[in-house]
């Protein structure tokens, strides 16, 4: 039995990551899907929080312990690799997470300095929590973090899973990432899934790849 931390990514809330976590709860694993600072209500919510805000519910969870294992979708994958980089943990999951890019820090920026405050947000999977819209500065701050985020200091056993399908993430992100952490990489792909690989029709090779996953951490 492992304590799972679960992570959305950024727009969704937790119950993005639901039936992962009901998978690995039902193989007895105690799980915990938070909704992240600012998700959950209304768009306008995220422009006053931050990577810092994330970071800190994600690291707040187990208290006074560090979880067996951290699973992120997306923008929450990146999250995952931020606490393994600080604090360690037993094994890590990212599920389609973006890569460090210094030109996507330059381009919000950029806009930001022309007077744009929001962007269309990328179109919601069956049975998604999320927004149509997302403010630049909440994207900022994903970027910048991710970016700021010690990848060689992630020893870590990973699990990068990339979705064939993914619209919203570059898959090439994932050579980037696997070639930058000190630890063993697994590496897992999904034939039929889009970015949201939790809600896709993958789920249950996904579910069964983590358990052996976290399992054998």
């Amino acid at each position: 039995m492992a304590q799972v931390l679960l992570l959305h990514g950024l727009g969704g809330t937790g119950r993005t990551m639901r039936p992962l976590a009901d998978g690995l709860a039902a193989q007895g694993h105690v799980v915990h899907a938070p909704t992240l600072p600012g998700h959950g209500s209304t768009a306008e919510a995220l422009e006053h929080v931050g990577w810092a805000d994330w970071l800190e519910a994600a690291l707040a969870w187990p208290a006074h312990t560090r979880p067996d294992a951290i699973v992120g979708q997306s923008m929450g994958g990146s999250l995952a690799l931020a606490v393994a980089a600080r604090s360690g943990c037993g094994a890590v999951v990212a599920i389609n997470p973006p890569a460090p890019d210094p030109d996507a820090v330059d381009g919000l920026e950029w806009r930001q300095s022309r007077g744009h405050h929001w962007v269309d947000g990328p179109l919601l999977a069956e049975g998604e929590a999320g927004y149509t819209r997302m403010p630049i500065s909440a994207l900022l701050q994903m970027a910048v973090g991710v970016a700021a985020t010690d990848l060689a200091a992630v020893r870590a056993p990973l699990l990068l899973v990339t979705s064939v399908h993914d619209d919203v993430v570059d898959p090439a992100g994932a050579e980037v990432i696997a070639a930058a952490v000190a630890g063993p990489v697994s590496r897992l792909l999904l034939g039929h899934s889009g970015h949201v690989a939790t809600l896709g029709p993958d789920l249950a090779l996904l579910t069964a790849a983590i358990a052996e996953f976290v399992g054998g951490a």
